[in-house]
C-alpha cells in the first residue's frame, strides 16, 4: 500500500467518523426534552433539586429552573413561555381573569408546605412576639426595639419585592385588615430585597434588623436568630425550627400560624413529560428531597 492511498483511507475514515459523531451528538440533543420552570424564589432550591434529581434517572430530559417571584411565574404561564409555574401562593382571582382571556385553564398542584420565619440579628434580645406585634411592626406602627423589650434601637424593616408570593402571603396573612375593614401596607421605609437569600444576609449584618422568608432557608443558619411566634397574648409561643431543623408538625397541624401551602401551575393540557416531573414531585421520593431541602412534605394521607 502506497502512501498517498494510505493517507486517503485514513482521511475518508476520520471525515466519516467525525460525521457519524456529530451526527449521534445532533440527534440526542434533538431527542431531548426540554421542560421549563419558573416563578417562586422560595422554591427556587427545591425546584432545582427536584430537577436535579430528575434528570439524572431521566438523561433525555433537560429541566430549566428559574426564579424571578410567583406573579412572574403566574405570567409566564399565561403567556406560554414557561409550562410549569412555581407559586408560594395561591393563583390571585384577575390573575385568573387575565388566564380566562388567553384561553388558558391553569391547573392546580399541591407540592410541599412553608412556615413563613420571621428572623432577627443574633444578638436581639427578644425572643418572642405576637402576630399583632409582627404586624405592626411591618406596617410602621412600631418603630423601636424598646417597645418590644429590646434595646433602644430604630427598627429595620426587610422585606420582599411585590411580584414574590411571599410579600403577597405576609401582606395578607400576617400585616392584616385595619379597624375598618381596610388592607394594610408594608411601611414605606421597608428595604425591598431580591430574593429570600439575600434578605437573610441583610439581617445577619444588621443588629436593628428584621425581615421574614421561608424557613428552609435559615433553618440551619447560625446567625440569626428565628423568632417565636403567638397566634395571640395568651396563647404559646412556637417556633418553625426545633434544634436546627424544620419543625413538621407544629406547620402541618397549623400550630405555627405563619404557614402555606407551595404550589406548582400547569395548563390544562400538558405534555407527558411534563405530567411525568409533577408525578415525581409529589411521590414519595419527591417528597422526600423536600424534607432534604428544609422544606414541610405534604401530609401523609
Amino acid at each position: 500500500m502506497n502512501k498517498k492511498y494510505f493517507f486517503t483511507v485514513f482521511f475518508s475514515i476520520l471525515i466519516s467518523s467525525i460525521f457519524i459523531f456529530y451526527g449521534c451528538k445532533k440527534k440526542d440533543t434533538i431527542e431531548k426534552k426540554i421542560i421549563t420552570v419558573k416563578g417562586s424564589d422560595t422554591m427556587v432550591n427545591l425546584a432545582q433539586k427536584w430537577a436535579e434529581i430528575y434528570m439524572q434517572k431521566n438523561p433525555n430530559i433537560s429541566i430549566q429552573v428559574t426564579g424571578g417571584g410567583s406573579g412572574t411565574g403566574i405570567a409566564a404561564l399565561f403567556n406560554k413561555t414557561t409550562e410549569i409555574a412555581n407559586s408560594s401562593r395561591e393563583i390571585k382571582p384577575a390573575e385568573l381573569e387575565k388566564a380566562k382571556e388567553k384561553g388558558i385553564e391553569p391547573v392546580q398542584y399541591e407540592v410541599a408546605l412553608d412556615g413563613i420565619a420571621i428572623i432577627v440579628h443574633l444578638s436581639n434580645k427578644v425572643d418572642n412576639l405576637t402576630i399583632q406585634q409582627v404586624s405592626d411592626i411591618f406596617s410602621g406602627k412600631i418603630k423601636n426595639w424598646r417597645e418590644l423589650g429590646g434595646e433602644n434601637l430604630p427598627i429595620t424593616l426587610y422585606g420582599r419585592e411585590n411580584s414574590s408570593g411571599t410579600y403577597e402571603f405576609f401582606k395578607d396573612h400576617v400585616l392584616g385588615k385595619d379597624e375598618k375593614g381596610n388592607q394594610k401596607d408594608y411601611a414605606t421605609n421597608t428595604q425591598v430585597l431580591q430574593g429570600t437569600a439575600a434578605l437573610g444576609e441583610s439581617v445577619a449584618r444588621d443588629k436593628k434588623g428584621i425581615g421574614y422568608g421561608g424557613v428552609g432557608y435559615f433553618a440551619e443558619r447560625n446567625d440569626l436568630k428565628i423568632l417565636h411566634i403567638k397566634s395571640d397574648p395568651t396563647s404559646e409561643a412556637v417556633s418553625p425550627v426545633e434544634n436546627g431543623k424544620v419543625n413538621y408538625e407544629v406547620i402541618w397541624n397549623k400550630k405555627y400560624s405563619i404557614s402555606r401551602y407551595l404550589y406548582c401551575y400547569t395548563g390544562q393540557t400538558i405534555s407527558p413529560q411534563v405530567k411525568a416531573f409533577i408525578n415525581y414531585i409529589v411521590s414519595s421520593e419527591g417528597q422526600e428531597l423536600v424534607k432534604q431541602m428544609e422544606y414541610i412534605p405534604l401530609p401523609q394521607k
